[in-house]
């Protein structure tokens, strides 16, 4: 080869590496621009990611505590004692069969009949629990019966204290023993007449909440279960701002 040569592919390799030069001086400086960039500037990605900052928000207060709600329960037509005009009504849905209820009977209610003398009317809606009671139903129709003579609560408490032997049979012999017209009273059960009346009560009931027995209404606020006399207290007393 001659020299002339020698000289042009030097020249050439010579160019060919500063272009080489170049471009990899090139790649670096993009390379690195990219990289300083997100140094400085951040990934705009990661930034969309981010939710924005906020303020810690303050820790939440405790609710105000809220006043019982008042159910109101239509008693119109149905039997109590004490005075018409007392300033506490409690109304209880009962069921005749309930060991609850007649605990509740034995336990709570002559004590405040007692204490509260005057101050209270207290009224009985029906709320038989027929699926788990299957006595209950005959036994306040029997009830409703012994209402139209005016011995409604005679036998009431009569119905509790028997409360293994509510057959018909046995309603009967109770309606004979409390010196009831027996002929209206067996021709009244028998019928099924009052029915219709346990119906209605037991319709009250649910509108009202009820789900069990006894369920009482002290004014209106709602009172579950065969509790003990001094919740029935805190009650009345406050109604009656004692």
């Amino acid at each position: 080869m001659d020299s002339s040569s020698q000289k042009s592919d030097s020249v050439t390799f010579a160019v060919k590496k500063v272009y080489l030069y170049t471009a990899l001086a090139l790649i670096v400086g993009l390379g690195g621009g990219f990289g300083l960039g997100k140094v400085f500037f951040g990934s705009p990605a990661a930034d969309q990611a981010s939710p924005p900052a906020t303020s810690p928000r303050p820790a939440a207060s405790a609710p105000a505590p809220q006043p019982a709600s008042i159910v109101q329960v239509s008693i119109e037509g149905r039997p109590y004692q004490g005075p018409d005009d007392a300033r506490v009504t409690i109304v209880e849905f009962s069921d005749y069969q309930c060991p609850f209820c007649s605990r509740h009977f034995r336990d709570t209610v002559p004590q405040l009949l007692s204490q509260y003398q005057g101050e209270i009317k207290y009224v009985v809606l029906n709320f038989p629990l027929s699926n788990i009671h299957p006595m209950a139903q005959k036994a306040v129709e029997a009830a409703e019966c012994a209402l139209d003579q005016g011995e409604f609560w005679e036998f009431h408490d009569t119905l509790f204290e028997n409360q293994s032997a509510l057959d018909t049979a046995s309603l009967k012999k109770y309606a004979a023993d409390l010196g009831l017209d027996t002929g209206s009273f067996n021709t009244c059960l028998d019928s099924g007449d009052k029915a219709q009346q346990v119906r209605s009560d037991l319709q009250a009931g649910q509108a009202a909440g009820v789900r069990g027995t006894p369920t009482f209404f002290i004014n209106g606020q709602r009172l579950v279960g065969a509790v003990p006399l001094n919740r029935f207290q805190t009650l009345i007393d406050g109604e009656l701002g004692s």
